[in-house]
């Protein structure tokens, strides 16, 4: 009679053991890697993107966390490199352990860490790093982006712009010499001869990320006389690009259109040059509707300034996230996955969804028109236009091609 009693007793034990084991692992923390590029032009936007989503944990943590669990995040900076973000992205998955990962902000580091966490089935939510190739060319289940790609993006500008200067045929181009500029002046490239069928490019300028003297390039520009300039020029590029093309007479010349946001506009100042058209993601301005206007009392409070679009979308990258895992009662990935394709999100820019063909989130588009603001000390935007994502949005048939021909399967 000892044997059986004994043995049940063991039995009994390892099942309290292993039940409390799995309680304790459903309360640990969910943890989230927050993988960022904290140099040259990408600094300023990762560290806005970082407060973004602390005050969006604040809040959420003080609500009770997620499904019951506290969430941390892991700040890992990429320093702008495709090696040291491979490294900080293998660190995060294999010994913290992370549950999800947000960032980073160079399409350049994105698409490296894109391959090491899909290999490790992670799931990485982009607020930043826009590259089409992300969601279509180098498409991936265990990514999504709620910014908008650089077809979305570029689209929406080009419309805005032909608008503003409707008899312009001649255009030049300056993008970045890399993966976004290349992208979003392609697309440019593509929809104005849509809308402008006799339009003609008469120069493209790819100066390199980080360039500290644009002389030559205004000049090979303005040399070219074109009816109108397009630009991807973003960060501390656009404001040295816009310091030294002023005293050329550029703007007063030459309509152009580039990334000027909230960090551009703030760090120009006086310099900000009125009447200059403007494309962005989401910054306070932009979009004044309640809910960004509550998150920019809160945000000036908690950092001491108002809220551009990276912090904008890093909070709500924080929210969708939440979103899917409760809807999917778990933070198993395949069913984060699952539940957040198709999911309607209500956000600080608005309403939008996650395509379920490419994980990309139909997400507005923002334009204006470069002007002093009496409500503020910096110039912000006039004439400012918000075009819905599903407006830009590239067609799912046109994804699919682009599948037949890069290999990619669904």
């Amino acid at each position: 009679m000892r044997k059986p009693v004994l043995f049940t007793i063991l039995v009994f034990a390892t099942c309290l053991a292993m039940a409390a084991s799995t309680m304790a692992q459903t309360k640990d923390p969910i943890k989230i890697g927050a993988i960022y590029d904290f140099a040259g032009g990408c600094h300023m936007y990762s560290e806005a993107g970082i407060k973004g989503i602390k005050i969006a944990l604040d809040e959420i943590n003080a609500k009770g966390g997620i499904l019951g669990r506290k969430v941390e995040h892991i700040v890992r900076d990429t320093e702008g490199k495709v090696d040291v973000a491979v490294r900080e992205v293998k660190d995060l998955i294999l010994r913290e352990k992370v549950n999800f990962l947000i960032g980073p902000c160079s399409s350049g580091t994105g698409l490296a860490m894109q391959v090491v966490h899909s290999e490790y089935k992670i799931l990485r939510i982009s607020p930043i790093a826009n590259t089409e190739a992300q969601t279509v060319d180098k498409f991936s289940r265990y990514f999504v982006q709620v910014v908008p790609n650089t077809y979305m993006e570029a689209v929406a500008a080009t419309r805005y712009f032909q608008k503003k200067v409707p008899k312009a045929k001649k255009f030049a181009t300056i993008g970045p010499d890399y993966d976004f500029g290349r992208r979003e002046e392609g697309a440019f490239t593509e929809e104005i001869k849509k809308l402008v069928p006799d339009a003609e490019i008469v120069y493209e300028a790819w100066p390199k990320l980080g360039e500290k003297d644009f002389t030559a390039f205004i000049t090979a520009i303005m040399a070219k006389k074109p009816d109108a300039v397009h630009g991807s020029l973003f960060g501390g590029d656009v404001v040295s690009f816009t310091k030294q093309a002023a005293p050329y007479g550029f703007f007063q010349k030459i309509p152009f259109i580039a990334l000027y946001d909230f960090p551009v506009l703030k760090a120009l100042g006086d310099d900000a040059p009125e009447g200059t058209f403007a494309f962005g993601r989401g910054c306070f301005f932009m979009d004044p509707n309640p809910k960004m206007m509550e998150f920019a009392e809160k945000f000036k409070k908690v950092a001491g300034d108002y809220p551009d679009g990276w912090a904008v979308q890093n909070y709500d990258t924080v929210y969708l996230l939440k979103a899917a895992v409760e809807k999917a009662g778990t933070v198993e990935t395949e069913a984060v996955i699952k539940a957040i394709e198709g999911i309607p999100f209500d956000g600080l820019r608005g309403n939008f969804s996650i395509r379920a063909l490419d994980h990309m989130g139909t997400v507005p588009c923002y334009q204006g028109t470069i002007a002093k603001d009496p409500k503020h000390a910096f110039k912000t935007w006039k004439d400012i236009s918000r075009i819905p994502g599903e407006q830009v949005i590239r067609p799912e048939a046109s994804v699919r091609e682009v599948w037949k021909k890069t290999g990619v399967t669904r």
